[in-house]
């Protein structure tokens, strides 16, 4: 992805330029291509030697296209520009809201047993809206979103006269066919991804987002039903999970409280989930895979 950026932000005097070198650095980090007509070399020593130091590479623009361009002022074509106002006051903002809006997806699903929608965002703050219809499901998704720092809206109507295995399955692969949207291309994400522990239970999970769809599921659960949720259908969630994801899901838990032992794997899944899906600084927008592709 391409992104251009107004000359007049790299004078460090412009209030708007405002986070300039953290928001380069961010977009750097991410693999973005940065264009730009100023001239650093000759214009700015200063800032050039920084950019140095941060590993920062800004190209000088030429004819070709680009994806974004962030701009200090508003213009006739604004498809796709950024521009810096009261809504977004700073170029780490805008820098911010490119990388937001790259990583985030809408999923819809719809059969004769549910009617699925989904909304994703990577980076995000750990924000939920969910209601399907079963409540400590919606607890337990909460999770994902809490300690995954993904914001998630969920809306399900479900068949729930008939049963909850259709919504919580059916929600587990739409859950996964989003967040495998919103991760793109996977250009610089670490791909690997926790203990933890919930009173007297513990949880462990490590996940692999290379394409390969295989869950490993270990947990022994005492009673029927925590709440309106059917213990059972916990190993079905990450089931569907794993497929619409395409991941590797490996997740255990030991303890003696049914509801501790399922919300500690929820969140160590939204650990690993976490860990997994961060760009990694070192691998500077590279595909982690010996294969080329994932």
């Amino acid at each position: 992805m391409k992104v251009k950026i107004e000359k007049a932000l790299f004078d460090i005097k412009n209030a708007k330029s405002k986070g300039l070198i953290s928001g380069l650095k961010k977009l750097s980090e991410r693999g973005y291509l940065l264009l730009s007509d100023a001239d650093l070399g000759s214009k700015d020593f200063l800032l050039n030697d920084i950019l140095k130091l941060e590993n920062i590479s800004v190209k000088k623009a030429g004819k070709e296209k680009f994806d974004y361009f962030i701009s200090d002022k508003k213009r006739s074509n604004s498809e796709n520009t950024i521009v810096i106002s009261d809504s977004i006051n700073d170029f780490l903002s805008a820098a911010e809201e490119i990388i937001k809006s790259e990583r985030s997806s809408l999923k819809k699903r719809k059969t004769k047993e549910t009617d699925i929608t989904i909304e994703t965002r990577l980076d995000g703050n750990g924000l939920s809206q969910i209601s399907t219809g079963v409540g400590f499901f919606d607890h337990m998704l909460e999770q994902i979103s809490k300690h995954g720092n993904i914001d998630l809206k969920i809306n399900v109507k479900g068949d729930l006269h008939v049963d909850e295995h259709h919504t919580v399955e059916d929600v587990g692969i739409t859950l996964g066919e989003a967040l495998l949207e919103a991760l793109g291309t996977k250009k610089g994400i670490k791909r690997y991804g926790y203990f933890i522990p919930m009173d007297e239970s513990v949880s462990k999970c490590t996940i692999d987002l290379g394409g390969r769809t295989y869950l490993n599921f270990k947990c022994r659960f005492e009673r029927e039903k925590v709440g309106d949720f059917p213990t059972e259908l916990t190993e079905e969630f990450f089931r569907g999970l794993a497929s619409g994801l395409k991941a590797n899901i490996y997740i255990r838990a030991k303890g003696k409280n049914d509801h501790h032992k399922i919300e500690a794997m929820f969140k160590v899944f939204a650990k690993a989930l976490n860990e997994a899906c961060r760009i990694d600084e070192r691998t500077n927008g590279a595909l982690p895979s010996t294969k080329g592709m994932l």
